[in-house]
């Protein structure tokens, strides 16, 4: 059996972009019931391919959610789109889809400022 620190390193080189722990507050807009719902949820790590979020509502894996947050070291409120790809409870991680190339630019700041930090 391995052990701890080898499993976290082995999960560590198996993703694509680096994790960083960050508190934001987000709006999350997703469909349910034939309608667009929103939800208010924390953010807790974030990386520049997607964020690892608490959202205190039920949405299936493989939605397509709209996501509305302003990210430690930036003024401005970022607007994406993201998809579910796993949920455990309340826990969800999404993949950033579609992002334009200013909160691309605004996601690799806050990622390199947040690097800084841990």
């Amino acid at each position: 059996m391995e052990s701890p620190t080898t499993q976290q390193e082995f999960g560590q080189a198996l993703r694509r972009w680096q994790r960083y722990k960050i508190d934001v507050r987000l709006k999350v807009s997703f469909p349910h019931d034939s309608k667009q719902d929103q939800a208010f949820g924390r953010a807790n790590s974030l990386s520049r391919g997607g964020i690892g979020a608490y959202i205190p509502v039920s949405i299936p894996v493989g939605t397509t959610v709209g996501l509305e947050m302003t990210f430690p070291y930036s003024a401005t409120e970022a607007r994406l789109e993201a998809v579910i790809r796993t949920c455990e409870g309340f826990r969800y991680g999404l993949e950033f889809t579609r992002v334009p190339e200013d909160i691309q630019a605004m996601l690799v700041k806050n990622c390199s400022a947040a690097g800084l930090t841990q």
